[in-house]
């Protein structure tokens, strides 16, 4: 089951970073940040901090302890102090993909929650509201709670991507590692 789960893991995770990318032009329109051009004077002390976190995060395979809680922790106090700013917004968003990294998956549900609730991209919501419904499934075992999630997300966002995720997410909650195998059998017949 550990096995399983963590390929899932990194598969969401990987999910996370194509869809987040570096590029400001591939944000969504309500969560693009300042220029590159603009000057540095008059930027937030906070704002610099956190993109220096986050360089060196990317440049780690593995996300240092220290450095992710740190980064958690701004992206926490910049949201705090600037709810009603889009990119406080989406440092929620990045606060719950590193928290969930770290293995603090209770806070991940609260900071994606909180973040689907605060978006309205209807897209983005939805991305969210799948990731907490992945997040009871694969790493907090709440089958109850996560096919409630997954149905939420069917519900609310039935014609994108992420409800369909659902649909076929729905089909192995719950389930045994010997019975995850047996559902791949039945998939891929060798």
């Amino acid at each position: 089951m550990k096995l399983l789960t963590y390929s899932l893991s990194l598969l969401v995770m990987c999910l996370l970073v194509a869809c987040g990318g570096d590029d400001p032009s591939s944000a969504p329109k309500d969560e693009v940040i300042q220029s590159a051009t603009d000057p540095i004077k008059g930027i937030d002390p906070m704002l610099i901090e956190i993109r220096s976190m986050e360089s060196r995060a990317r440049k780690d395979t593995v996300l240092d302890r220290t450095v992710g809680l740190r980064l958690l922790r701004a992206y926490q106090d910049y949201y705090n102090r600037n709810p009603k700013d889009s990119l406080a917004l989406s440092f929620l968003f990045e606060a719950g993909k590193v928290a969930d990294a770290m293995g603090k998956y209770d806070k991940a549900v609260e900071l994606l929650a909180n973040y689907h609730d605060g978006i309205t991209n209807p897209e983005r919501k939805a991305e969210a509201a799948y990731l907490v419904a992945f997040v009871y499934d694969a790493h907090l075992h709440q089958p109850t709670k996560a096919t409630k999630q997954y149905n939420k997300v069917i519900e609310m966002y039935p014609n994108s991507p992420w409800a369909e995720q659902s649909k076929q997410a729905l089909h192995l909650v719950g389930k045994s590692d010997e019975e995850l195998l047996e559902f791949i059998k039945e998939k891929n017949p060798s």
